[in-house]
């Protein structure tokens, strides 16, 4: 059975690349892989929709991955709510962190604890969301979780209703954590 949890603070979407330094989870065994790489295209959902007034807004989406790398763990389901203050116009890049499941198609699921940022170059919504695997298959990888949207329709930010949806591409990766 694939479950979705909530995660447990605020923030928008999906993710920009940061590297980050690990030093938590036990050493990796030689038959772990060394990355893994998830892609899929996914709808976040806004209630009430994106207008042209910031406002407190639920958001949620649910995505199915498709995997590499992982031998074979080739496809994950990974789900996220929170409620920010969010409209069509960029206003601050927010930041917070959270913990969510990564339920794997073989083995046990992966809770990851990351820090949550959004941007919004350009207009388009890239969320990036950077980690480590805190329990679970995969414990002590560095996650990194990237996803870009694009910009919402302004015409549709006018009127009463707002953008209710928005289809975006993400890309995870886990790989092992440099020990020197």
């Amino acid at each position: 059975m694939h479950r979705f949890r909530r995660l447990a603070t605020p923030l928008a979407c999906c993710l920009a690349s940061f590297g980050v330094l690990v030093t938590s989870g036990g050493p990796a065994q030689a038959a772990d892989p060394l990355a893994i790489v998830c892609t899929t295209s996914a709808t976040q959902h806004y209630d009430p929709g994106l207008t042209l007034v910031s406002k407190p807004t639920r958001i949620t989406a649910n995505a199915t991955y498709t995997c590499t790398g992982g031998g074979s763990v080739d496809t994950a389901q990974l789900g996220f709510e929170y409620t920010v203050d969010a409209g069509c116009l960029p206003t601050s890049s927010p930041v917070t962190t959270g913990v969510s499941i990564l339920d794997w198609n073989e083995g046990p699921d992966s809770e990851i604890t990351s820090t949550f940022v959004v941007t919004r170059p350009v207009g388009q919504t890239v969320g990036t969301s950077v980690g480590t695997v805190t329990a679970g298959q995969f414990d002590g990888y560095i996650f990194n979780l990237v996803g870009t949207y694009p910009a919402p329709d302004l015409l549709a930010c006018a009127t009463p209703e707002g953008v209710t949806s928005s289809q975006g591409l993400l890309v995870l990766t886990l790989t092992q954590p440099f020990r020197g």
